[in-house]
């Protein structure tokens, strides 16, 4: 593993997060806001893979500036992440709609109000972090790998694996990240069946975006045919990653095409 070479994957991350702020304080493009998050994820991936490989490692800690960013940022995502979810099962509540808009609208105005601070807080950050990380070997990258999927394949055999989808979503998402960040050849001692990840961890993301849209719903009394609408999703949707989520271990592994995800 090439010396620093962590630092530039780090620093071509940073710049991207700097880059779609910057933009989304410009234009409000909700794209722009949805693209600086991904980054800040692929940000703290990495970061966890420094900390897995070097556990007294102090390095996300001063990350966390970037992340009260990401997760201000996603007070907007996910209200209109929630008014998409309402559009494309075609809910017709135009009361929630509305309020769903005015809440895209207030915490869009209060992002922006504070985005000089937090522009500033993006930059000191990112400056601090970057010093502060170091080159990991591929051995630990690949046992780091080893240890999420033994996560996510204990969390699918349990009897209320329902509960620890999100769990497990999570780790499927840090090793799908460090895999687009760092080269194949870090990872081919894995063969691991990177298609079929990215296929289940997009089922169980759209699950869980369904799930917290219906809670918001419930709070701020959606009507009850808009209720049984969303409640019918997630249970189609649940029955889908079920029947995904089979032989977790076997499917996870690309094995010359034994471990190929189904059509």
């Amino acid at each position: 593993m090439e010396k620093g070479i962590h630092k530039k994957y780090l620093e071509e991350i940073i710049k991207g997060i700097e880059k779609n702020f910057s933009l989304f304080v410009k234009d409000q493009n909700p794209e722009d806001l949805h693209r600086m998050r991904v980054e800040v994820k692929k940000a703290n991936s990495l970061l966890k893979l420094q900390v897995f490989a070097k556990p007294k490692s102090k390095v996300i800690h001063f990350f966390r500036p970037i992340r009260k960013i990401f997760k201000q940022a996603g007070l907007i995502r996910e209200a209109k992440l929630n008014l998409e979810n309402l559009e494309s099962i075609q809910v017709q509540d135009e009361k929630i709609k509305q309020l769903l808009q005015t809440e895209v609208d207030r915490e869009t105005k209060k992002y922006l109000f504070k985005a000089r601070k937090l522009g500033n807080q993006l930059e000191k950050s990112g400056a601090i972090t970057l010093k502060k990380m170091k080159t990991v070997p591929d051995k630990k990258v690949q046992a780091f790998c080893r240890f999420h999927l033994q996560v996510v394949s204990k969390n699918f055999k349990r009897k209320l694996y329902v509960n620890y989808l999100h769990e497990s979503r999570k780790s499927l998402k840090l090793l799908i990240h460090i895999h687009e960040i760092m080269p194949d050849t870090s990872f081919e001692a894995l063969q691991i069946n990177w298609s079929y990840f990215d296929q289940l961890q997009e089922k169980i993301g759209t699950w869980h975006d369904f799930h917290r849209t219906a809670y918001w719903m419930k709070k701020n009394k959606a009507n009850k045919i808009s209720l049984k609408t969303i409640h019918s999703r997630l249970q189609e949707q649940l029955a889908e990653i079920k029947e995904l989520k089979k032989d977790f271990e076997i499917k996870a592994l690309d094995l010359n095409g034994i471990g190929a995800s189904p059509e």
